[in-house]
């Protein structure tokens, strides 16, 4: 017969609930990553912008010194076309003194289309130096501009990784209340007691798992956080449950339907290892971690294996099937059993803190 019970514990932490989801509404209409992003992006945009301003500005830097190279060339030569052209009228006046009547009209002209030919070639030469110096004056502008962006992009980086961390661990700490039913089978020789507990046990791992499940396939960068779940203390909480129905459900099979307040408490930098980042993000301004309540019961993914085939293993009594096997059990010592006919049973009792794999080897039992 299947026990009923008023589910009072929804209504109880409804408040909790409420908040939680508001939180992460407001998280969702207002995420500092998205707008950060948006910054860096346009950061990029002027970055992108200046380098071709500045590739700009130095193939004019390069067409004016390769100008400048001309004219001083070109001013050499006008030079020696000048100096002829004056060689010239000298020997023309040197002449003057023997012939009066000599006319030095076209030489004069020569020198002196020579010597304007110089002076607009030194006032190109001083117009376009000042042109190349307007120029290096332009590029080292850019530069130092460029620089200033890219600090500003490093630090938009850095402000982006913080707000990820940030974004994640609120994420992470999100409660919720849980409706789980769970159908086991008692063994004969199991008191109701008995039957009892282990229902309410077994419920119980199946909300932390489901829990698990849904936090993590909600969490923004779910991707990301899967990929690095390995070796990371998520520190599921049980903090309040409540029996909504249970009992017998045939011979042997026994009902429980759980409501359960949960909640993850994960490590310090549990957040930056999801994330693949240094572990700096999650240890700034020096804050407590809050503590947690002594009645707070925190559950652990444990692997059973073995070296064997078709074994049994039974943990704090409860039957599970052959290794390997996948629970997750609240934090605290365990008794655990693995038997094979033919073999010596392995039976410890052993202590969880956290994320564990149980290593078993069965020795061939010894005939007298």
């Amino acid at each position: 017969m299947i026990k009923h019970r008023i589910p009072a514990l929804l209504l109880a932490l409804t408040p909790f609930w409420i908040s939680a989801t508001t939180q992460a509404e407001e998280l969702q209409q207002v995420d500092p990553v998205t707008a950060i992003n948006e910054k860096i992006s346009q950061k990029y945009d002027e970055i992108a912008t200046i380098e071709q301003d500045y590739s700009t500005q130095v193939s004019q830097l390069n067409r004016l010194q390769q100008q400048q190279q001309n004219l001083k060339k070109e001013n050499s030569e006008l030079a020696t076309k000048r100096n002829r052209a004056k060689t010239a009228l000298d020997k023309q006046y040197n002449r003057l003194a023997e012939e009066p009547d000599i006319d030095l009209t076209s030489f004069q002209k020569q020198y002196q289309e020579s010597w304007k030919a110089v002076k607009a070639n030194q006032k190109a030469q001083l117009e376009n130096q000042q042109l190349v110096s307007e120029n290096e004056m332009q590029l080292s502008q850019l530069k130092q501009k460029k620089a200033r962006l890219t600090t500003e992009q490093q630090n938009l980086q850095e402000a982006k990784i913080e707000a990820r961390v940030k974004r994640l661990s609120t994420e992470l700490r999100e409660g919720a209340v849980l409706e789980t039913s769970y159908k086991t089978t008692c063994s004969t020789t199991m008191t109701l007691g008995e039957c009892a507990n282990q229902g309410k046990y077994l419920t119980k791992q199946k909300a932390v798992k489901t829990f698990k499940n849904r936090l993590l396939s909600k969490l923004t960068e779910s991707t990301v956080v899967k990929q690095n779940l390995q070796g990371v203390q998520l520190n599921i909480h049980v903090q309040e449950s409540q029996i909504v129905k249970s009992g017998f459900s045939g011979t042997n099979s026994y009902f429980t339907q759980m409501q359960a307040q949960l909640q993850a408490k994960p490590d310090a930098v549990a957040a930056c290892k999801l994330l693949n980042v240094e572990a700096r993000y999650c240890l700034t301004n020096g804050k407590a971690r809050a503590k947690t309540n002594k009645n707070d019961k925190q559950w652990a993914n444990v692997t059973v294996r073995s070296d064997q085939y078709n074994d049994n293993v039974t943990i704090n009594g409860v039957k599970y099937g052959s290794t390997p096997v996948e629970i997750v059990l609240p934090a605290g010592r365990h008794q655990v059993t693995v038997s094979k006919e033919g073999f010596e049973t392995y039976n410890r009792v052993i202590t969880i803190n956290g994320n564990d794999t149980v290593w078993v080897k069965l020795r061939p039992q010894k005939h007298g």
